[in-house]
C-alpha cells in the first residue's frame, strides 16, 4: 500500500512545507485548511497531537493527520500538521487504521513528508475503552445520523480509532472523525460526523446542530442493541460491525448503512423471538423485503422459522387472530416460490386449525380471500374442515359464504368437496352461482373436482352451473357417469343433462345410454325428454325390442305432441304407419292418436282404409262419422279384397251426417272406376243406414249426372235396381230433383237395350208420364220425346213399348213403371197389341209375384185386360 505525505506548519504563515503528491486544487485546499490547528487556544493552552481523519473531496484519498502544537514557532498557536494520504480502495479495505496513525505519530512533526510502502499485515489488538461509549454508540448507530460532538472524554484517540477499525467500508470512506477541537470543524460547511473536545470549548459549540455528549461520565443503555454494538467496537480486540452484518451489505465496498446494521440487529432479536413471539416473522419478512438483493437468501434461510411461527400462532392465538398471522405472513411472501413452499409447509398446521375449530376456519375465508396470500391457506383449511365432525353444521356455515368464496373453498380439497355434497344444507345453490361467475380456469377445475359426487336431484343447480357451455363429448362423459352412479334415478338431474344435451346437439349419443339405464320412471322420462316428434326419433322409438314395455307409451306421447305439419312429415312416409298401427294398443290414448293421423295425415288408401275400419268400433260422435267419410272417400274407386263391400258398408252406415254424398255419387261412379265396382258402390248406397241413405235420396240428380257421365250403362242389374229404388224414394224428399233427375235419365235409358236400363226406367218414366199429362209442361222434358202428336202420353206409350219390344228390357219392370205411371191398362195393352207382345206380357204375369203391392193388383187387371183385347196391332193406332 502506498502511502503518500504531507507536512504543514508554520513559515510565513501556515502553508505547506513539503509533500509526495500534488493534490487538485479542491482537495488541496481542503488538506491546507484542515491541517490547522483545530479552533483557537487560549494564552498557554497546550494540548496533546491529534488525529483528524476525512476523505477529499474527489473522493480518490482519505487522510489521516497527526497535529503537535508547534513550540518553536515564533508565534502562539503554530501547530505542524503531518497528513498520510492513502488511496480510497486501500482505506476501505485496510484491517487496521490504527497503524497509519502510528506511522504519523512515529514519523513525527519534523521530518519531510516522504512516500511510504506500506506492506499489508494483521492489525493488533487494540485495548478495550472506557467512557461515554455507550451513548456515543447510540448517537453514532441507532439514532438519527447527526454529527457527534462529545465533551472531556478521557482517550478521543483510542475512541477513534476503535469506530475507524469497527464501521464498514462504506462508512470508512465518508466518515469524519477530529480527536481534538475547540471548536466545530466543517468540510463544505458539512460538519465532521465525530468531534472530541475539551470541556472548556463547550461554549464555542452552542451553535452545534448535531448530538452534544459528556465524555466524563457514563451513560446507561437506551436501546436493547447497544451492549451488543458495545462489546463489538469498544471491548473487542479487533473492532468490527461486519459480524452483525446479518445481510453481508456491509462487507466490501457496497453500500451499507446504520439503518442495515439496525435491520441486521433487529433481525438477530426478531430470530429469537419467533418460538415465543409469532409476530416476529412478520418483522424479519418485512426485513426481508427491504433488502432486494438478498431476498432470495434471505427467505430461504427463514422458511423453517416461519413455519415454526405459523405452528406457535396456530396453537396459541385465537382462530381469527391465528388466520389472519398466517394469511399475512404468506401474503408478504409476495408471488415467489417461497410462498407456495411456505404453504405446503404449514398445510398441516392450517389443517390442524381447521379441524379444531372449523366454524371459525369458515368465518376466516372471506378475509382471506380479500387480502395477498390467503388463497394460498384454502388447501390446508378445505382438509381441516373435511376432517371435522360432526359435518353438518360446517356445511350450513359453508352455504352461507360468498358464493365465489365457497366455490375456491370447495376447489381446496377433493375430501370436502365429497363431505359437503354429501350434506343437505343448502349449499348447491350459491355453489352453482359461484361457478356462473368463476374465471375459465376455476370454472375448469370445478368441472373436474365436482361431477363424481353430484348423485342427487339437490345437485341439480351445481351440474347445470358446470354443463353451460359443455361440449357434446363432454355431455356424454357426463351422462356415462351418472348412468353408472344412480342409474339416472335423479329426475332434476336428468333434466340438467337433456338440457345440455339438446345444446350441446349430444341428443342422440346421450338418448343411446339413458336407454340402456334400468327402467325407471325418472329415466323413461329423461328418454321421453330425448325425443322429439320427427321422423328420425320415431323411427328409432319403433326399432326399439319388441320386448322393451315403453315402446308404445314413447311413440303415443312423442306422435301427441307433433304438430298437424310435424305428424304429416312423420307418418306419411312410405311403410311407417304399417310399423306403427301394431306397436300402439286400443287403449284411449292410442286410439286418439290413431284418430289424428288418420285425420290428419295424407295416407294413401291402403292405408287410410283398414286404420279407419279399425277405430270405428273405438270412436263415437261426429268424429267417427267425418274419419268414415273421409275412409269412404278413398275406398269407393277401390277394389281392396273380399271384405270391401263390408268395410264400405261400414263406413257409410258411420259416416251418418258427415257424408257428402254427392262427393260419394261421384266417386263411387266416376267413369274411371269400373263398372263391377260402381254397381257395388250402388248396391252399397242404397241398402246404407236410413240416415245414410237420406243423403243420398236428397240428391237425385246427382246421381242422374253420374250414371250418364260413364256414357255407357254398364252397370249390374242389381246396381241398377237400387239406383232406381234409390231415385223413387227421392220422390218423397226432394221430388223436384227427381222429376229433372227422372226427364235426363229417361232419354239416357232410352238408348239402352240392355237389361240394366229397365229397372231405371221403372223408376223414371212414371213421374215424366205424369208430367206429360199436365197441360203444360216443363221445358226439359221436351228432350225426351219427340211429339209430333197432341196427344204427348201416347207417343211415351209407344216409345216405352216399342224400346221394350226391341230390348233385353225386363218385362215386370215395365209392368211396374205403367203401374207407377197410373196407367197399366193402356200401357201393357199398347204392349201386347204389338210384334212380339204377348210374350212380354205372359213375362209379366210370370214375374208378377216380384211385384209390390199395391201395383202388383193394378198389373194383375192390365194383364187380363191385355190378353183379352187379342186384337193384332195396327199402325197407326190410337191404344
Amino acid at each position: 500500500m502506498i502511502v503518500d505525505q504531507q507536512l504543514h506548519g508554520y513559515r510565513n504563515g501556515h502553508e505547506l512545507l513539503s509533500g509526495t503528491i500534488r493534490l487538485p486544487a479542491r482537495d488541496q485546499d481542503l488538506v491546507d485548511r484542515l491541517s490547522d490547528i483545530a479552533g483557537p487556544i487560549g494564552p498557554g493552552e497546550k494540548f496533546a497531537p491529534y488525529l483528524t481523519c476525512y476523505p477529499l473531496p474527489s473522493g480518490s484519498h482519505y487522510i489521516v493527520a497527526r497535529t503537535w502544537l508547534d513550540l518553536t514557532a515564533p508565534r502562539a498557536g503554530c501547530v505542524r500538521t503531518r497528513s498520510l494520504i492513502v488511496a480510497m480502495s486501500d482505506w476501505t479495505g485496510l484491517a487496521g487504521p490504527a497503524s497509519l496513525a502510528r506511522v504519523a505519530t512515529e514519523a513525527g512533526p519534523t521530518d519531510p513528508g516522504r512516500q511510504l510502502m506500506l506492506e499489508p499485515s494483521l492489525a493488533p489488538p487494540l485495548p478495550p475503552v472506557e467512557g461515554p461509549g455507550v451513548e456515543l454508540i447510540e448517537a453514532l448507530f441507532l439514532e438519527d445520523s447527526v454529527p457527534v460532538a462529545v465533551f472531556g472524554a478521557p482517550a478521543p484517540e483510542l475512541l477513534a480509532l476503535r469506530f475507524l477499525t469497527a464501521i464498514w467500508p462504506s462508512m470508512r470512506r465518508r466518515f469524519t472523525v477530529s480527536t481534538f477541537c475547540n471548536s466545530p470543524r466543517t468540510i463544505a460547511k458539512r460538519s465532521f460526523d465525530l468531534v472530541f473536545a475539551p470541556v472548556s470549548a463547550r461554549s464555542r459549540f452552542s451553535d452545534w446542530k448535531g448530538r452534544r455528549i459528556d465524555g466524563t461520565r457514563k451513560s446507561a443503555s437506551r436501546h436493547p442493541w447497544s451492549a451488543r454494538i458495545e462489546t463489538e467496537v469498544l471491548r473487542a480486540p479487533h473492532p468490527s460491525l461486519l459480524g452483525l452484518d446479518v445481510f453481508g451489505e456491509m462487507a466490501g465496498d457496497e453500500q451499507g448503512s446504520q439503518e442495515t446494521l439496525r435491520l441486521s440487529l433487529l433481525w438477530e432479536e426478531l430470530a429469537g423471538k419467533i418460538d415465543t413471539e409469532p409476530h416476529a416473522a412478520l418483522g424479519l419478512l418485512d426485513i426481508a423485503n427491504t433488502r432486494p438483493a438478498r431476498r432470495a437468501e434471505l427467505v430461504e434461510r427463514l422458511t423453517p422459522a416461519l413455519a415454526a411461527a405459523a405452528n406457535s400462532a396456530a396453537s396459541r392465538m385465537p382462530p381469527a387472530d391465528a388466520w389472519r398471522f398466517l394469511q399475512v405472513l404468506i401474503g408478504k411472501l409476495g408471488q415467489t416460490r417461497w410462498q407456495l413452499s411456505l404453504a405446503r409447509s404449514v398445510r398441516s398446521t392450517t389443517t390442524a386449525l381447521a379441524t379444531r375449530t372449523p366454524l371459525d376456519a369458515v368465518a376466516a375465508v372471506p378475509v382471506l380471500l380479500r387480502e395477498s396470500g390467503g388463497d394460498f391457506l384454502l388447501g390446508g383449511l378445505a382438509n381441516g374442515l373435511a376432517r371435522a365432525k360432526p359435518f353438518h353444521p360446517i356445511a350450513e356455515a359453508l352455504a352461507g359464504l360468498p358464493p365465489l368464496d365457497l366455490l375456491k373453498v370447495m376447489l381446496g380439497a377433493q375430501d370436502l368437496a365429497a363431505a359437503a355434497f354429501r350434506e343437505d344444507a343448502g349449499l348447491e345453490s350459491p355453489l352453482a352461482t359461484g361457478i356462473e361467475h368463476a374465471r375459465t380456469g376455476e370454472r375448469a377445475e370445478a368441472f373436474r373436482r365436482f361431477p363424481r359426487h353430484l348423485l342427487a336431484d339437490r345437485h341439480a343447480e351445481v351440474l347445470h352451473a358446470l354443463l353451460v357451455d359443455a361440449s357434446a363429448d363432454i355431455v356424454v362423459a357426463e351422462t356415462r357417469r351418472l348412468a353408472g352412479g344412480n342409474a339416472l334415478q335423479q329426475a332434476a338431474l336428468n333434466d340438467v343433462v337433456v338440457e345440455a344435451a339438446r345444446l350441446s346437439g349430444a341428443v342422440r349419443a346421450v338418448r343411446d345410454i339413458a336407454v340402456s339405464a334400468p327402467h325407471s320412471a325418472p329415466a323413461n322420462r329423461m328418454l321421453r325428454d330425448l325425443l322429439e316428434p320427427t321422423p328420425g326419433d320415431v323411427d328409432w322409438i319403433v326399432s326399439l325390442p319388441v320386448s322393451d314395455p315403453r315402446k308404445s307409451a314413447f311413440l303415443v306421447d312423442v306422435l301427441s305432441s307433433a304438430s298437424q305439419e310435424q305428424l304429416r312429415s312423420i307418418v306419411a312416409r312410405t311403410g311407417v304407419l304399417a310399423r306403427i298401427v301394431p306397436i300402439l294398443g286400443t287403449i284411449p290414448s292410442d286410439t286418439e292418436l290413431l284418430a289424428r293421423i288418420a285425420e290428419t295425415v295424407p295416407l294413401a288408401a291402403e292405408e287410410l282404409i283398414p286404420l279407419v275400419a279399425q277405430l270405428l268400433p273405438s270412436l263415437t260422435g261426429k268424429r267417427g262419422s267425418a274419419l268414415a267419410a273421409r275412409a269412404l272417400d278413398k275406398a269407393l274407386s277401390r277394389d281392396f279384397g273380399a271384405d270391401r263391400d263390408k268395410t264400405i258398408a261400414a263406413l257409410l252406415d258411420r259416416s251418418g251426417r258427415e257424408l257428402y254424398a254427392a262427393d260419394a255419387f261421384r266417386t263411387g261412379l266416376a267413369t274411371g272406376v269400373p263398372a263391377a265396382l260402381a254397381s257395388h258402390n250402388l248396391v252399397l248406397f242404397d241398402s246404407s243406414a236410413p240416415e245414410t241413405r237420406g243423403a243420398f235420396l236428397r240428391i237425385p240428380e246427382v246421381l242422374a249426372e253420374t250414371i250418364m257421365a260413364r256414357r255407357v250403362l254398364d252397370l249390374s242389374y242389381q246396381a241398377a235396381e237400387a239406383a232406381g229404388r234409390i231415385l223413387w224414394d227421392s220422390a218423397k224428399v226432394n221430388n223436384r230433383g227427381y222429376i229433372r233427375a227422372s226427364a235426363a235419365l229417361l232419354r239416357f235409358v232410352m238408348h239402352e237395350r240392355g237389361m240394366s236400363a229397365s229397372p231405371i226406367v221403372a223408376a223414371v218414366f212414371p213421374s215424366v208420364y205424369r208430367e206429360l199429362q199436365q197441360d203444360s209442361i216443363p221445358d226439359f222434358l221436351s228432350i225426351v220425346f219427340l211429339f209430333m202428336d197432341w196427344d204427348r202420353c201416347k207417343i211415351a206409350r209407344r216409345d216405352l213399348a216399342e224400346t221394350l219390344l226391341s230390348s233385353k228390357w225386363r218385362p215386370r219392370d215395365i209392368a211396374l213403371a205403367a203401374a207407377r205411371a197410373g196407367d197399366p191398362e193402356r200401357i201393357l195393352r199398347n204392349v201386347a197389341r204389338r210384334p212380339g207382345g204377348q210374350a212380354a206380357i205372359a213375362s209379366m204375369e210370370k214375374e208378377l209375384g216380384s211385384i209390390a203391392d199395391p201395383w202388383r193388383a193394378q198389373v194383375r187387371k192390365a194383364i187380363k185386360d191385355a190378353k183379352g183385347d187379342g186384337l193384332p196391332a195396327k199402325l197407326p193406332f190410337d191404344i
